[in-house]
């Protein structure tokens, strides 16, 4: 092609030839890596030391890093820097970049899980070995650095963000103001995925310009043309400081200040040559990069926002002109940017993940005016609340509004029969054929500028009063919204709610009373579960809680718990005084220092409900944790609910045996084990009975036995039903499910 054109002279035409072998020539020598030494002791038991070069990368149950290894030992020897390990670690793990550690134990390959290759995944990133939960030490902290400046502020903003925001709010605030979205639900990225919006939650060229985009449309109108690109200046600038200035994230800023520069002179074209410019740039400098997903992505966004964005913009405005809908200008434009990153990406997300969001691009279009929005929110909530508790909460008020319309958006779309179709993976040459009528339209798109569109000035004086009048009604919807906040800050539901929460193989029970007081027994295996089920059952302003009972410290009871710290103002923390050697009982004790201590005949009123402690005596002896549950019956007017933790057979029949023992509402014990008595279960005579038990669990909770027992009561379980609400005024009694 060059070598046609006659102003490119032989000489120039064979230096872009030979430069285009080069490129070829180190694409191919970066795919052909070979395997590093450690991935020759998969399957042994050894000792390594090494550095932390990752951020920690949150789980359900765990959290994972990646280490540098700087000497492998085995039986047999040692040896020096044999490659790097993603380490699996205990969920409040607490590693920065640059700690020095020594890991024992067996070193494994990375699963390959239904429809993701993860193996393939870590080893193109150069990791061809994990752990799982080694042995840990810490041998020696980190100097400081940049890496570890940058990552502790990211920390820090994530958890003010936890502070001011409940879940899933707080994780999706922080993906989109600076692409952390580890501590979002599998359930929520199944929802964005499906719903086309996954982007939004990513560190990705798209997302960046995408924002960058949805804020210069917005202070257009304000602002003028000529002074919008600062604001969307800002935004890139606000990204790369708090995303940190890791590839992704700078190629992430470079996509979106070549969009922004294009656009700002008023002449996407002129984007373009940049754009191509820079891909160039990047793949000689790391050609790996043509396989990394978030890099395809932020290239085709880029290029579809820069030759698509403008045509569909004059689309929608001619249709609107032509209908005389006077449909705000910042409107069209933001459709038109969502639409256009929507439809250039849909090919590599068809390539990559074998499914195509049917309502991405109508959930782009609604969800893509409030993304701006979002993320400045999302940044000053995080920012205020990382200074002050106080104006954190007020922030996080404002946020929670943004972020939970687009979560809104995301799982009702998600929900719809025709969200998505999955016919499978295609082949990069099915992608490319998939792609070819997109890149003839944007050859097309590139090749001629959209013309200019002139509505009369009584069309355009109804748009701007259009335009005042949905941003006034969006004002005035989030002030109606926020009056709950200063009337039921006060108030509560009016009667006793009980929230047995879906927390997995584990209990935890949230006692709202009449006037909003709050008590939590118990936090399950997941401070993630956890909070994510506290952000569903609580109002979302409310950021505390007025005590805190700990029935025994077992891990499907305490888990949870050492997260709510850094969530959460918590009251008065009641234990039994029984310890455990586990580390989470460690952080437990850290972070939550017990203040008070319950055993048989204690008692305490909240709000006109009574809290009576039946279970265990002060002088109990014995080594089963099970049997040293504290056992709570809690008393409303004339209904009783029996909370027995995981007390077993031996300790029922002692209730029982100093008296009836009645309850409207039992919390079965033990998840349902059959360690409990079939006697017991039936002498308390409970009208309703909920076991908290996992999903699939590897005990087999809950057993044969104990649901025969239970034939003569309406029966609920969390691993079926979800979570389980019960409402009562004394009297009468409702329940409802939520999964």
């Amino acid at each position: 092609l060059a070598l046609r054109n006659a102003r490119i002279r032989w000489r120039a035409g064979f230096a872009l030839l030979a430069f285009a072998l080069l490129a070829g020539w180190r694409l191919s020598s970066s795919l052909q890596a070979t395997a590093p030494p450690i991935a020759s002791f998969i399957g042994q038991d050894v000792t390594i030391t090494g550095t932390v070069v990752s951020e920690p990368d949150p789980g359900t149950v765990s959290t994972s890093y990646e280490i540098r290894v700087k000497e492998l030992a085995w039986a047999e020897g040692t040896v020096r820097e044999p490659g790097v390990v993603r380490v699996t670690l205990h969920q409040y793990a607490e590693l920065l970049p640059g700690d020095v550690v020594r890991l024992q134990g067996e070193l494994d390959e990375a699963p390959v899980f239904d429809g993701f290759d993860y193996r393939s995944y870590l080893r193109q990133r150069g990791i061809w070995a994990t752990m799982q939960f080694p042995r840990l030490e810490v041998t020696q902290a980190g100097a400081p650095g940049f890496t570890r400046l940058v990552t502790q502020v990211r920390l820090e903003l994530d958890r003010a963000l936890q502070r001011t925001l409940p879940e899933p709010q707080a994780a999706l605030g922080a993906g989109i103001a600076f692409g952390r979205d580890g501590n979002l639900s599998q359930e929520d990225k199944e929802a964005f995925n499906r719903s086309g919006l996954r982007h939004l939650v990513a560190v990705s060229g798209s997302n960046v310009s995408l924002v960058a985009g949805l804020t210069m449309a917005l202070a257009v109108p304000i602002a003028g043309r000529r002074r919008a690109w600062l604001p969307a200046g800002l935004t890139i600038a606000a990204y790369l400081l708090v995303a940190g200035f890791s590839a992704s994230v700078i190629r992430a800023g470079a996509m979106a200040a070549i969009y922004l520069a294009g656009t700002a002179l008023g002449r996407p074209q002129s984007g373009v040559p940049a754009l191509a410019g820079a891909f160039i740039a990047m793949t000689f400098l790391h050609p790996a990069s043509v396989l990394d997903t978030g890099f395809q992505l932020s290239m085709a966004a880029t290029a579809g926002l820069l030759t698509l964005g403008p045509w569909i913009d004059h689309a929608l405005e001619s249709a609107t002109s032509r209908r005389r809908l006077p449909v705000p200008r910042w409107v069209t434009q933001v459709s038109a940017l969502s639409l256009a990153a929507t439809l250039s990406t849909a090919p590599i997300m068809w390539a990559t993940f074998g499914e195509i969001s049917v309502v991405g691009p109508f959930a782009n279009v609604v969800a893509g005016p409030v993304v701006a929005v979002a993320f400045w929110a999302s940044a000053a909530a995080a920012v205020l609340g990382a200074c002050s508790r106080e104006l954190g909460w007020v922030a996080g008020i404002g946020a929670y509004y943004p972020l939970a319309f687009i979560h809104s958006v995301a799982t009702f779309s998600a929900g719809l029969p025709f969200a998505s179709v999955a016919p499978g993976r295609i082949s990069p040459t099915g992608a490319i054929a998939a792609g070819a009528p997109l890149a003839a339209a944007a050859a097309f798109a590139y090749r001629f500028v959209p013309p200019a569109s002139h509505a009369r000035p009584s069309f355009e004086r109804s748009r701007r009063m259009a335009s005042r009048v949905v941003i006034a009604g969006a004002c005035g919807a989030m002030g109606v919204a926020a009056i709950p906040v200063s009337l039921l800050a006060v108030d509560g539901p009016g009667e006793l709610r009980i929230d047995f929460l879906d927390v997995g193989q584990g209990d935890a029970i949230l006692i709202t009373t009449p006037r909003g007081r709050q008590v939590l027994v118990d936090g399950g295996p997941s401070a993630q579960r956890l909070a994510a089920q506290l952000g569903e059952a609580m109002p979302h302003w409310d950021r505390s809680l007025d005590a805190v009972v700990l029935t025994h410290p077992q891990e499907d009871h305490l888990g949870g718990l050492p997260g709510l710290a850094g969530r959460m103002e918590t009251g008065t923390v009641y234990t039994t005084g029984r310890q455990n050697g586990t580390f989470t009982f460690e952080v437990f004790s850290r972070r939550l220092p017990t203040v008070s201590r319950l055993s048989r005949g204690d008692a305490f009123v909240l709000d006109g409900v009574r809290f009576d402690v039946l279970w265990p005596p002060p002088d109990l002896e014995t080594r089963e944790l099970n049997d040293t549950s504290i056992v709570l019956m809690v008393s409303y007017r004339g209904v009783a609910v029996l909370l027995t933790g995981d007390i077993e057979a031996g300790v029922q029949r002692q209730l029982t045996q100093e008296g009836p023992l009645r309850a409207n509402i039992l919390k079965v014990p033990h998840h349902g084990s059959k360690t409990s008595d079939p006697v017991f279960l039936g002498d308390i005579g409970a009208d309703v009975a909920v076991i908290q038990a996992g999903a699939g669990n590897r005990f087999g909770h809950p057993h044969d036995e104990t649901l025969a027992a239970l034939a003569g009561s309406r029966l609920y379980r969390t691993d079926q039903d979800g979570r389980v609400t019960v409402l009562t005024d004394g009297r009468s009694i409702r329940i409802s499910t939520r999964k």
